[in-house]
């Protein structure tokens, strides 16, 4: 299963549960007028779904089986653990009920 099937899997569960999320488009966007890819402007290492859950920043990085996260998206992990949020790394929407509710 691909990550944008799998990112839409977790965003539908996680809105039927109430919670607060969006997706985080951080890679370039392609742009037919000019014919190339836009660059992302914002951090490098956000996770793809952003939210809120408990009052607490939550961020969802999802990957396939196979896929590994980034240096930039452990550090990104790092910091938000650090401050006190919650961060997953997700391959299905288990993997976020597991952390969020046991």
């Amino acid at each position: 299963m691909s990550e944008t099937k799998i990112q839409h899997e977790i965003l539908t569960y996680l809105k039927k549960r109430g919670i607060f999320c969006f997706r985080c488009n951080n890679g370039g966007v392609y742009d037919a007028k000019i014919h190339r890819y836009r660059t992302s402007v914002s951090l490098p290492g956000v996770p793809d779904i952003i939210g809120i859950h408990g009052g607490r920043f939550l961020g969802i990085e999802v990957k396939t089986s196979k896929g590994k996260q980034s240096p930039e998206q452990v550090m990104f992990q790092k910091r938000v653990e650090e401050d006190g949020g919650i961060y997953i790394l997700a391959t299905s929407p288990d993997d976020v009920q597991k952390k969020l509710w046991g």
